[in-house]
């Protein structure tokens, strides 16, 4: 199965939301805290990723710090059918439009901004990997064509000592829709995300403007449009299969947010939150 990325519209949305809120330095450092010594860290940069080659299978905490003047994130790609990450890079190179058919979406932490760091737990099973960044540039290509991607490789032995998350909320993935499992609270939540989809997902989380809803938001990018954006970027995690899940944490000050997935459908070729993949949720 191939997927369709729609750049032009991807990098105007996502470039709108680059202004940081005070209240994400705060995030920065619970998070930090929280995640101990048992995280792997990658650095982003303009374009491109420093960290280890080699893994150990098993559930992993993966922080990104993102040392770049972009947006940044990571995702985790399993290579099938025994290919190589050269054969991903020549690939992209002859179609950065699309994925190839024999890599599997394994998530990651989603876009951050520059500056700041985000983390995801995922479980990483042994094989060959390219962890890639697929966010565009302002010109509309995407950074995995301009070189942001690493080949990894999971292997087996000693797993990373990171216990299972106890979630404060779970997050359902359906084709078209997010389900919250409960009321979001204020403060630094542990979220636990499931695609119970027939495809893969991934899970921005944007904090609206006042008054402003999830569609207000993304129409407030598009080109053209007036006056200034109406969210921020918060936090989340790059797209998974389906049966799969993803833990991230997110600090949530009291206010309004939306949920939104970008990953182009596997039949149409649009993102999917034009099939109506948004949803909305107040904090108290």
């Amino acid at each position: 199965m191939r997927y369709t990325f729609l750049y032009g519209s991807l990098v105007i949305v996502l470039s709108g939301m680059m202004s940081e809120p005070a209240w994400t330095r705060d995030h920065q450092n619970a998070e930090g805290a929280g995640s101990g010594d048992a995280a792997v860290v990658f650095t982003a940069h303009d374009y491109g990723f420093r960290g280890p080659d080699l893994l150990s299978a098993g559930l992993t905490t993966v922080r990104i710090v993102n040392q770049g003047q972009d947006l940044h994130h990571i995702q985790f790609l399993k290579l099938l059918h025994g290919k190589s990450a050269a054969e991903f890079r020549a690939a992209i190179a002859a179609d950065s439009s699309r994925l190839p058919d024999w890599v599997e979406y394994a998530g990651g932490p989603n876009a951050n901004l520059p500056g700041s760091r985000a983390s995801a737990i995922l479980n990483l099973t042994e094989g060959d990997y390219v962890m890639m960044c697929w966010i565009p540039d302002k010109n509309g290509v995407p950074h995995v064509a301009l070189g942001m991607q690493k080949a990894l490789f999971v292997r087996g032995g000693k797993p990373t000592k990171v216990s299972e998350p106890k979630p404060s909320l779970v997050v359902k993935q359906i084709d078209y829709q997010f389900a919250l499992s409960q009321r979001v609270t204020s403060g630094l939540q542990t979220i636990e995300v499931q695609n119970h989809g027939t495809q893969p997902h991934e899970l921005v989380v944007v904090k609206l403007s006042p008054g402003a809803t999830v569609r207000d938001a993304i129409a407030s990018f598009e080109p053209g449009a007036s006056g200034p954006p109406k969210g921020q970027l918060v936090s989340g995690i790059t797209g998974i299969e389906k049966g799969r899940r993803i833990y991230f944490t997110g600090e949530f000050e009291s206010g309004r947010y939306g949920l939104i997935c970008f990953v182009p459908d596997a039949v149409s070729g649009r993102p999917h939150f034009l099939h109506g993949m948004t949803a909305e949720f107040t904090v108290e």
